[in-house]
């Protein structure tokens, strides 16, 4: 977020959220973690099935907490009283052991919100987040909050009717060329013409201009070159974080099966820098839903499921591995080459 958002009553927490997830949660614990006062961490967890998930669920947002230095949170259960009040005192206990300190430690339901700290029973307060200055801070920063979880991933479904059809018969085309190129191509050619061919996706989409079917199926060929994904990922530093998503969320949702994994994986890598996690966790999804053993996005799965915070990403200095990869292509240039998947059968 560009804009500064102040939080201080319990409306304003219940306001941000939706658009820190990028959606309205349902049935969900989530947890916003502060260090100096500055929001350092979004979790959302299912709530738990039984005493042991529940266990299990404080655990690791302990763990988390402290990775991030968390000094203080605000605590939101969605859902009903029977769920959630048990879990919240669970909760409440862990993080006063832990030492950290509780702004807010809420549960809400049907358009309304309970202060978990007093125990007095009330009928809950209406809220509608609506008109809440925080909710409008985060349309301000460009945020959106979809109505549900199931909503936010329909976002990266992939591409139905005559496009998937165009794509399709583009695809086969784009393998079929690339086959015959590889018998004669110098690997060279490979990672110049991907660079090229990642450039000029980045103009057209800049342009809010589609990609044609042909440019989708033939960076999709190009980028099972692990070199080529590679580079692409070091524009990371050249184009913002919200080209990038535009891109190759683009690619993901339009990209044939085969040759979802790489677009999906930059699309994931995109999103966890800029602490959008939730989109990191569907287009991690769409990735291993499309190859199982792709190395990097079951790299990125881990880091996401172990709360790494995005500075590590900041910390590798992408931009900087350009030349390291200029000189792989040069040192091992049988690696550049694509990775063609076999094609599927009657496509």
């Amino acid at each position: 977020m560009t804009e500064t958002v102040r939080l201080s009553h319990p409306t304003d927490y219940l306001a941000i959220v939706p658009y820190l997830l990028g959606f309205h949660p349902t049935l969900s614990l989530v947890i916003l973690a502060f260090h100096d006062q500055a929001l350092v961490n979004t979790m959302r967890h299912d709530l738990p099935d039984c005493p042991h998930e529940a266990r299990d669920l404080i655990a690791t947002s302990l763990n988390i907490l402290a990775r991030h230095h968390a000094d203080e949170v605000a605590v939101i259960g969605y859902g009903p009283a029977g769920q959630l009040i048990p879990l919240l005192e669970d909760v409440r206990e862990a993080l006063s052991s832990a030492e950290v300190r509780i702004r807010q430690l809420l549960r809400c339901a049907d358009g309304r919100y309970w202060h978990h700290l007093d125990a007095r029973p009330d009928e809950g307060t209406p809220y509608d987040l609506t008109i809440n200055p925080a909710a409008a801070g985060a349309v301000v920063a460009g945020l959106c909050a979809l109505p549900d979880r199931e909503a936010f991933a329909a976002t990266l479904a992939p591409a139905g009717g005559p496009d998937r059809q165009a794509v399709r018969e583009a695809t086969r085309a784009a393998r079929e060329h690339a086959a015959a190129l590889l018998d004669s191509a110098p690997p060279r050619y490979w990672y110049d013409e991907g660079l090229r061919r990642v450039r000029e996706a980045f103009a057209r989409s800049a342009a809010d201009e589609p990609l044609s079917a042909e440019e989708v199926a033939w960076l999709g060929v190009l980028l099972t070159s692990i070199v080529v994904r590679d580079r692409a990922m070091t524009l990371l530093g050249h184009y913002t974080a919200a080209a990038h998503i535009a891109l190759w969320g683009e690619l993901t949702r339009r990209a044939e099966p085969g040759y979802v994994a790489a677009p999906a994986t930059l699309l994931a890598f995109a999103a966890y820098s800029s602490g959008a996690g939730t989109l990191a966790r569907i287009a991690l999804d769409r990735a291993l839903a499309d190859n199982p053993r792709y190395s990097m996005a079951a790299l990125l799965d881990w880091a996401l499921s172990h709360a790494a915070p995005p500075s590590l990403i900041h910390d590798m200095h992408i931009a900087d591995q350009a030349d390291v990869i200029e000189a792989q292509v040069e040192r091992c240039p049988k690696a550049v080459p694509p990775r063609l998947p076999e094609p599927v059968e009657g496509r």
